[in-house]
């Protein structure tokens, strides 16, 4: 029973890591797309698949902390701990956008949907990197439940992308660098993002390994 336990604990965590994969995959597909064609599609695409990928990365790391060892046991608990304060925050503006913004199904004026609207400078964008900050966060004390030399890769990445905390809670304060001189948001964001998915996706591919290199260790 508990064999089997574990066994399904790995197989959501690798379905999960691969998840992970393919929305920031499908996301940085969207900021392409806006970056290309400026198209409104680009942001609605990766509004909805950034709701998908907050879940995937809460259901990834619980995987995770479950199988931590026990001594490294509160460390794969910060790890979970941290996605999941990230969770809300960004799936929570996303639906904003969506929902509200992009509907405005109350007809608000323009000067109130501007205070709503994902900008540089917005109260929903510093929301949104305080998000971002603890799923940096969340990789940040994954990494050192890694000790396994076959997972240095991916323990480097983890380190890499958990620094990247600092500069995500400095981007509110200093959002006037990713606007235009007209106040709209310019594409520094988006290469910036495009950044973060070349970064994310190989941890989440390494995370898919490492649950399956768990599961051969069963066998």
């Amino acid at each position: 029973m508990q064999r089997h336990a574990v066994q399904m604990d790995i197989a959501i965590g690798r379905a999960a890591a691969v998840a992970v994969a393919i929305e920031t995959i499908v996301f940085g597909l969207s900021l392409v797309l806006g970056l290309v064609v400026r198209s409104n599609l680009g942001p609605k695409i990766g509004y909805v698949v950034c709701i998908l990928l907050a879940a995937s990365v809460v259901v990834m790391m619980a995987a995770v902390y479950l199988r931590t060892p026990a001594e490294l046991r509160i460390l794969g608990l910060l790890a979970l701990v941290a996605a999941i304060l990230y969770a809300p925050f960004c799936i929570g503006n996303y639906f904003l956008q969506i929902s509200i913004v992009a509907a405005n199904p109350l007809d608000h004026p323009t000067e109130v949907m501007k205070l709503l609207a994902f900008v540089p400078g917005s109260p929903t964008f510093a929301l949104d990197m305080l998000g971002y900050a603890f799923l940096c966060l969340s990789t940040l004390a994954a990494a050192f439940i890694l000790s396994d030399p076959r997972d240095k890769a991916l323990r480097i990445l983890c380190f890499v992308h958990g620094a990247l905390a600092v500069p995500t809670i400095a981007a509110p304060i200093v959002s006037g660098i990713l606007r235009s001189s007209g106040s709209q948001a310019n594409d520094a964001g988006s290469w910036i993002l495009l950044f973060w998915c070349a970064l994310f996706t190989p941890i989440a591919i390494l995370f898919a390994g490492w649950f399956r290199r768990y599961m051969g260790g069963l066998k």
